[in-house]
């Protein structure tokens, strides 16, 4: 009779629960450094549940976890985390958190240097020679929130200058009516000004508030925001610049502080802080090239509708002058006639849609209104000096728009 050999059995593999957003880039970027430690120390089993945070509380009672890395962000949250007795790694705990006598103040915290990302922020924006700056703020004026304002404002004052600081009159506010209410503190503000933002989805807004109310950005009003989540940055109008943040590595951090606390090898409090490395910087904080606001104006408007088969015409008409003015000024400014600049972005793009899409040559001609894809190439052999499949053929190479 033939005998199976069981398998010997290893160490059980940890089963770790993840109450972490994936909404949003932070979210996001923390749990690739939880995956890329586990993937190197593992193996382990994760459970990221589905919903927003607070309806996660049922399945972590469920779920049989060894170890939980969480953003606290409700009572009921952070009283399943303490009844579970499980090892845990918070993530930006909340100021009652940090209290005295609170039950959380004592875990081991992954959270942004917010003090760094605020003096970064004043840093890039003086180096903008903005002559007023301003912040807006979490509208729930969080922890993280503050000491990004205040280590910004501190920044600047240091150099010898002024903050203005967005207070709504109600946390409460559903946006439709607070978009009101911060539009009118972006017209009262001394222009041009430099604005910081606490986060992106709060920088996404006050650009929404400027074009709302015909703000021009980055003309009178400069808008930089944190976390660089690609989607919010890119889906605004300028695009917008952002604080990058090291959460890759702050989630890999964030695994092995439980590993430890999981091993028994770490008993006592362990933080980390996520640090900014950097500004993606993007046309919402680009300095106007030129003095003549006409030709900023106009430059901007055929960069974005660089899709469209634009004409000379209806770039004078956005701007309010004629033909002849706009010709004239644009080639004393810029050296280049308005129909060489049409065409100089409109390759730009073409460029970037053949590098980062999968599309067709005729489905790109479709989409950027050339018509047929024959016309197409004639336009890209004319102006780069080279034939689509030639260029196509270097590969996919960095994309050029951040």
């Amino acid at each position: 009779m033939s005998h199976v050999q069981k398998p010997q059995m290893g160490r059980t593999i940890p089963r770790v629960a993840l109450l972490v957003e994936t909404s949003r880039e932070v979210g996001r970027s923390i749990l690739s450094g939880i995956e890329r430690y586990a993937r190197l120390y593992g193996p382990w089993a994760f459970h990221l549940f589905p919903g927003d945070l607070a309806q996660q509380i049922e399945y972590v009672k469920t779920w049989d976890a060894t170890g939980i890395i969480a953003r606290i962000e409700t009572p009921e949250v952070a009283q399943t985390i303490l009844e579970s007795g499980l090892p845990v790694v918070g993530l930006d705990l909340y100021e009652e958190h940090k209290a005295p006598g609170h039950p959380l103040r004592n875990i081991c915290e992954v959270s942004v240097n917010s003090a760094a990302v605020g003096k970064m922020a004043a840093e890039h924006l003086m180096s903008l020679r903005c002559e007023n700056y301003a912040f807006v703020g979490e509208i729930h004026d969080v922890l993280w929130s503050r000491e990004r304002e205040e280590s910004y404002c501190q920044t600047l004052y240091w150099a010898g200058f002024q903050c203005e600081r967005y207070k709504p009159r109600r946390k409460d506010l559903p946006w439709t009516d607070e978009i009101h209410e911060l539009a009118r503190w972006l017209l009262e503000l001394p222009k041009p000004v430099g604005i910081f933002a606490a986060m992106d989805v709060r920088g996404r807004q006050v650009i929404a508030a400027c074009q709302e109310y015909g703000i021009r950005v980055p003309e009178d009003v400069a808008v930089l925001g944190v976390d660089n989540d690609p989607l919010i940055c890119r889906l605004c109008s300028p695009r917008m610049s952002s604080v990058i943040l090291d959460s890759e590595t702050g989630g890999y951090q964030a695994a092995l502080i439980l590993d430890g606390l999981m091993r028994g090898k770490i008993r006592e409090k362990r933080s980390f802080h996520i640090d900014p490395i950097g500004i993606a910087s993007r046309e919402s904080t680009e300095r106007p090239p030129f003095d003549d606001p006409v030709i900023n104006e106009a430059l901007r408007f055929i960069r974005q509708n660089s899709m469209i088969a634009l004409s000379v015409q209806e770039v004078a008409n956005y701007v309010r002058v004629s033909r002849r003015v706009l010709e004239t000024r644009f080639r004393a400014e810029v050296g280049q006639t308005v129909l060489e600049n049409i065409s100089i972005e409109r390759l730009k793009r073409v460029k970037q849609l053949l590098l980062k899409t999968d599309m067709k040559v005729s489905e790109i001609a479709e989409a950027c209104e050339f018509g047929t894809d024959g016309y197409l190439s004639r336009f890209f052999k004319r102006e780069s000096g080279m034939t689509i499949s030639d260029f196509r053929r270097q590969g996919r190479q960095q994309d050029p728009y951040p």
